[in-house]
């Protein structure tokens, strides 16, 4: 409490430093000087703060501070009337810690630099933003020591006014005399007990760092202050107080931090009820209170909403007759999103994007576009399907009133954003962050990161790319500090991407499609290291997505690249990221694999399999006895894949043997990449011994421990038969997938179809039934038992029309042509030249002739190919020696070696309406024989 000593000018100052240059013992003497009276004085400012402090014990209770707040009326009586606790929410903590008393002295030696009730109120209100919430009480209850004294001082007074022999004036308390000078001090002072220094000491206690055990203190405060009496029932010399708003809001402010719904609602009820008529009533205390119920432990979304809408009448119908446009006389936007932050984290995402939509609906114009001027926006519900949350806008009762609705602002977009956030709705937070651009809302830091989140569950690199470049533009922007920021302790606002934003950034590039953005994770790791800010420093887990993202694209050689410099960097790798850096390796050998396959002789079988060569030293040197890092089951799964991919089916088993002996137990995943193997092998024995495995480790565990067959494994384990040229068991597994309850997808499908169509028939079984078995598996995707999702893609229709034209079937060929059409896919024309062929073959030129002539349809011209062209003339020629014309009608039925089908038949796949399957489950029954 030390005034500030102001120098002299930039002149004086100077001339000075030149004297006292000159003289060098003068200097000497000050400093010693300086240094004696510090030392003198140490001791004494030392007590004078220890009899400063409201409370030296962490913990006060609620009738200490009340007697601590009644305490110039205690001294003079020896009985303290406590006043009724009002409703307490568990939060609120009991203590038994006993303060001790002031001394009177120290409280007006305290007051005694202040010259006027401002001064002391501004320094009240810098102590509570502060976190000093102790200093700041006792400076409150000092005012109240003087008002007491002085109300002693002026009875001496009057006293000896009306005697003829006047008596010293001697101040007394709790009956021991004080120090004569105070009189002095009291009579001069012009201090007073005012509201608006009792505001400022509740204030201080809803800004307290620990908010439970000061909302009682800011009651006794407000109870104390507006009684006219004393506990022992005198009159107070300064009277009682009037509180206004800004006391119920400061009390009200209490009651949200601790959550204390009861106490706010009882509070807001008295003010409705005009128990203080000269309060008005204004946005800022409804929005307190539904604050209150966004902090409660047990949350109500439906008092909220319900407090939110009587808000919005209520403010409405007092607005009406004001002269001027009082914004206070409105619910706030402020009101909004604390109802849109009790949905968040009640986790009804829904309801806090509707409030959203019918916020932007039904806010007042202004100079920022509304919510049809967004281009392709959708409301999360159809506008005409919405039932209101703001039921109070469309009651006939209230159409009269100017009901006002606020624009959304960022924290109410942000809210929203959170709220999507708590439920992984990523979508719709995308959608809703989108929106918010181009509302022209700038999102915050904590927006933002949710926006991140969001693309790093997706794996959209792209999106939060950008993101994190509007998180680089934060600190160009100049934001004012709220009051709620300035508190101690509160979390301020980001201005610049933090160590989480990167993280999330890098590893949305590392989850992106193929991994082809692992190049950008590794450049924003590298942002991260080459960063002047510590809280950015790359940590384990920014290594880890970095190298997941040359995992994704095989860059199993970056990965140990960046393994080296994290090592050199003091970051010790664990067990994710060597997982990471194996899953690399495979990803390495299944991409060599497919180049290989598609026919790339220059890479050699070496070449593939020197990546699992590299996974599989790294886990042995995992294995090894100085390691402090040892493998587990996702290392070994990681190192199984390798061997799968790396067409090692041998190792794929070992390690399998391995991880059992390790004490660790197999997964579906585990299982998963040895029928992987599997089928990368064709082996179709290793595959049923994997069932097997599944099978006889399912034995003696409980249900809830049984680990069964997944799509996943049925799908390599059909893909494993089409390799080996057994169709027949391929749709063996198919039907056991539907009658496992399975969801196959229509790749699974296309598998079947392609082993079916591909497989060379028994010669002891009928030539027809690969291909009729292939049909209707066709026809099942195609009817009402297919699973969710699944229906004939393009890949599916060149498989089976190449089957249909080989196996000489033209007739059925052409028909799923024209369904291929109507499904939305236009056939390539090597589909249409092997129908003709196919026709040719059969010895049925007027069907090749039709079909080459309805190719002019999808803009394809058969004489552009030679082979059609011949085709087409052949086809003349043939007509014209038997003498009929291109045009005539042709309904016979149309036969060849292999084929007999009427024309009526042609469009039966592509008909929705009545596709002939639904009324006879022939086909489906065929599938699950």
């Amino acid at each position: 409490m030390v005034p500030r000593i102001r120098t002299g000018r930039r002149t004086a100052q100077a001339g000075s430093r030149a004297h006292l240059h000159k003289n060098k013992h003068a200097i000497l003497f000050q400093l010693a000087a300086c240094l004696l009276a510090v030392v003198c004085l140490l001791p004494c400012t030392t007590c004078a703060f220890q009899q400063c402090k409201l409370a030296s014990s962490p913990i006060i209770t609620k009738h200490s501070l009340q007697r601590r707040i009644k305490s110039p009326a205690a001294a003079a009586a020896t009985s303290v009337e406590t006043t009724q606790n009002p409703t307490r929410t568990p939060r609120i903590q009991k203590t038994t810690t006993q303060i001790q008393q002031p001394s009177p002295e120290h409280d007006i030696e305290l007051l005694s630099i202040y010259k006027s009730n401002k001064r002391l109120e501004n320094n009240i209100v810098r102590l509570g933003r502060m976190g000093r919430t102790e200093q700041a009480l006792q400076l409150y209850q000092a005012i109240w020591t003087l008002d007491s004294l002085k109300d002693q001082y002026r009875r001496i007074v009057q006293k000896n006014n009306k005697s003829d022999t006047k008596t010293p004036i001697q101040l007394t308390w709790n009956n021991e005399p004080l120090s004569p000078h105070l009189s002095n001090l009291i009579s001069a002072s012009k201090l007073r007990p005012t509201t608006r220094l009792m505001n400022s000491a509740i204030d201080a206690c809803a800004r307290a760092t620990r908010p439970q055990i000061h909302q009682q203190t800011a009651f006794d405060i407000y109870h104390h202050a507006i009684s006219p009496t004393n506990p022992n029932g005198s009159k107070k010399w300064a009277g009682a107080l009037s509180p206004n708003v800004f006391t119920f809001g400061a009390l009200l402010a209490c009651c949200a931090r601790n959550g204390d719904t009861v106490s706010s609602l009882k509070l807001l009820h008295e003010l409705e009820e005009d128990k203080f008529p000269d309060v008005v009533l204004n946005g800022v205390i409804y929005s307190t209170v539904i604050s209150a119920v966004e902090r409660a432990d047990v949350l109500d979304v439906d008092l909220a909403l319900e407090v939110l809408n009587n808000a919005t009448v209520a403010l409405a119908g007092r607005g009406e007759g004001s002269k001027s446009n009082n914004h206070n006389a409105v619910m706030g936007v402020v009101g909004y999103n604390a109802a849109i932050s009790t949905m968040a984290r009640a986790m009804e995402w829904k309801m806090a994007s509707q409030l959203l939509d019918e916020m932007i609906i039904h806010s007042h114009s202004s100079t920022k576009p509304g919510l049809h001027s967004i281009v392709n926006w959708e409301t999360s519900v159809p506008e005409e399907e919405m039932e209101p949350l703001l039921h109070v806008l469309h009651d006939e009762r209230y159409k009269d009133l100017n009901i006002v609705v606020p624009k959304p602002d960022e924290v109410t977009f942000g809210t929203v954003l959170a709220a999507c956030e708590r439920s992984g709705e990523w979508e719709e937070l995308l959608r809703i962050a989108k929106a918010a651009i181009e509302y022209g809302v700038k999102l915050d830091g904590m927006a933002l990161t949710s926006s991140l989140h969001a693309c790093q569950q997706l794996g959209l690199a792209g999106e939060a790319l950008d993101y994190l470049e509007l998180m680089k533009q934060l600190g160009d922007e100049d934001t004012p500090i709220t009051r709620g920021r300035q508190r101690m302790g509160a979390k301020q606002k980001l201005q610049r991407p933090d160590a989480v934003a990167y993280r999330l950034a890098i590893s949305a590039c590392a989850r992106a499609p193929g991994g082809h953005r692992w190049q950008d994770g590794v450049r924003l790791l590298n942002e991260m290291r080459s960063s002047k800010y510590d809280d950015c420093a790359p940590d384990v887990v920014a290594y880890t997505a970095a190298i997941a993202g040359c995992s994704e694209a095989g860059e199993y050689t970056s990965a140990m690249q960046l393994i080296q410099t994290m090592r050199q960097e003091g970051i010790q790798p664990n067990v994710v990221t060597f997982s990471a850096v194996i899953n690399a390796c495979a990803s390495a050998s299944a991409n060599l694999a497919r180049k290989r396959e598609e026919e790339d002789r220059s890479i050699a079988m070496e070449d593939v399999r020197l990546p699992m060569t590299r996974a599989l030293k790294l886990l042995e040197a995992m294995k090894a006895p100085t390691s402090t890092i040892k493998p587990n089951i996702v290392t070994y799964n990681a190192a199984i894949r390798a061997c799968a991919e790396g067409l090692n089916l041998a190792g794929a088993f070992d390690l399998l043997r391995q991880l059992k002996e390790d004490g660790l137990k197999p997964t579906i995943v585990t299982y998963g990449s040895l029928m992987t193997a599997c089928e990368r092998m064709g082996d179709v024995d290793a595959a049923s011994k994997v069932f097997r495995m599944v099978k006889e480790g399912n034995e003696g565990n409980d249900d809830d421990d049984d680990i069964r067959p997944n799509e996943i494994i049925y799908g390599a384990a059909i893909s494993c038969c089409r390799k080996a040229r057994q169709p027949e068991r391929a749709l063996l597994l198919l039907r056991k997938m539907i009658s496992d309850e399975l969801s196959p997808n229509t790749a699974t499908f296309n598998t079947v179809v392609a082993a079916l169509a591909e497989g060379k028939p028994d010669s002891k079984i009928d030539n027809n039934v690969l291909w009729e078995k292939a049909l209707a598996v066709f026809k099942v995707m195609k009817s009402k038992h297919a699973p969710p999702g699944v229906a004939p893609n393009r890949q599916t229709y060149n498989i089976l029309v190449r089957c249909l034209a080989a196996n000489l079937q033209p007739g059925y060929a052409e028909s799923l042509l024209n369904a291929m059409r109507k499904d939305g896919f236009i056939p390539d024309v090597d589909l249409y030249t092997l129908t003709v062929r196919s026709y040719e073959r059969c010895g049925n030129p007027m069907k090749a002739l039709r079909l080459m002539e309805s190719m002019r349809e999808v803009g394809y011209h058969f004489y552009e190919v030679k082979m059609l062209d011949d085709a087409f003339k052949n086809g003349v020629k043939i007509l014209n020696q038997v003498g009929r014309g291109f045009t005539s009608q042709d309904t016979s039925t149309v036969r060849g070696p292999f084929f007999s089908a009427d024309d009526d038949d042609m469009d039966y796949f592509g008909d929705d309406e009545d596709d002939g399957y639904d009324d006879d489950d022939y086909d489906y029954q065929l599938l699950n024989s």
